[in-house]
């Protein structure tokens, strides 16, 4: 299997129709074991004082998770149940949360409003539903300020043995010089493992391959495979995307490039159009694979 990931952003996963979803909680988490290696819970919002929200569902605060019990705000009480679900024995490996979304600055300035309870608050995420890294959402100003902001921010999530990712859809030199930042303010080790690099929406004339030469291109980043470090997302039907079809044909013209991996935005698309027929998490996830089956023997050669 890829060290690279075949992810896809949960959009309110496990939490979205609470309590009648379109495709029962435990159905959700099957599925999404037949190919998905990694989830991202999105999104997460920080509010002053450092409670973290899941959408608009208070989520932690002040080191508990709140769940929807006796009337009370929080998450779908069979939230850890679920997790636990999707966290055992299938092909999902690692979950992350992503901070973020269009128009949410306000996230990352009251995350460095409140650092101690944020990172109180993601390290009862880890020690509960066992998640492995924090993805940076982040779509700001990108000034010089807003860099040092995620410089400190990655840093703090590493602090806490988690690795983050990076999910840009435009200013390649603000996010290879936050790389390059946090590789020299953490004994040259790098906290982020990957980026993922939006290509739809705002981010559709991305060029997955040209982002991984910005990468490369950039000194003293700590990134070994800049071309595995990219990975590029696609939304799915249901999120004003494509079907499978159409999504490992883009794939298909990333094979042999070095791109070793993908994501899909969002989950709700695809849990929204499955009772009527529409495709599965499994076959999306065949899409991205199928797709990218000309670099087959790079990705063996990169987990080597």
């Amino acid at each position: 299997m890829s060290a690279y990931p075949i992810a896809i952003y949960g959009n309110g996963l496990f939490q979205d129709g609470y309590p009648t979803p379109p495709v029962p909680y435990t159905t959700q988490a099957q599925q999404l074991n037949q190919g998905i290696t990694t989830v991202i819970l999105w999104s997460i919002h920080i509010h002053d004082g450092g409670d973290l929200y899941l959408n608009d569902t208070l989520f932690v605060s002040k080191g508990q998770v709140k769940y929807a019990t006796d009337g009370s705000s929080g998450v779908n009480p069979d939230y850890p149940a679920l997790v636990k679900q999707l966290m055992s024995g299938g092909s999902v490996r690692d979950l992350i949360v992503s901070v973020g979304a269009w128009g949410t600055t306000s996230d990352f300035t009251a995350w460095l409003g409140a650092r101690d309870q944020v990172k109180t608050n993601l390290a009862v995420l880890q020690s509960t539903f066992g998640i492995t890294g924090v993805d940076f959402d982040y779509e700001g100003d990108y000034t010089a300020n807003d860099r040092k902001m995620i410089v400190t921010l990655t840093l703090d999530v590493g602090s806490l043995g988690l690795y983050a990712t990076y999910c840009p859809y435009t200013a390649t030199d603000f996010w290879t010089g936050c790389l390059a930042d946090v590789y020299a303010q953490n004994n040259n080790q790098q906290i982020v493992k990957w980026m993922n690099l939006q290509c739809y929406a705002g981010g559709a004339g991305n060029d997955p391959t040209q982002w991984a030469q910005a990468v490369q291109q950039t000194p003293n980043t700590g990134v070994a495979n800049p071309y595995a470090f990219i990975v590029p997302g696609y939304a799915v039907e249901g999120a004003q995307g494509e079907g499978p079809a159409s999504i490992q044909q883009v794939f298909s013209q990333l094979a042999g490039s070095g791109i070793t991996g993908g994501f899909l935005w969002n989950s709700s698309g695809i849990f929204s159009t499955e009772p009527s027929g529409g495709p599965t998490p499994a076959d999306y996830a065949a899409a991205i694979n199928n797709g990218l089956g000309a670099s087959t023997s790079a990705r063996e050669a990169v987990d080597a």
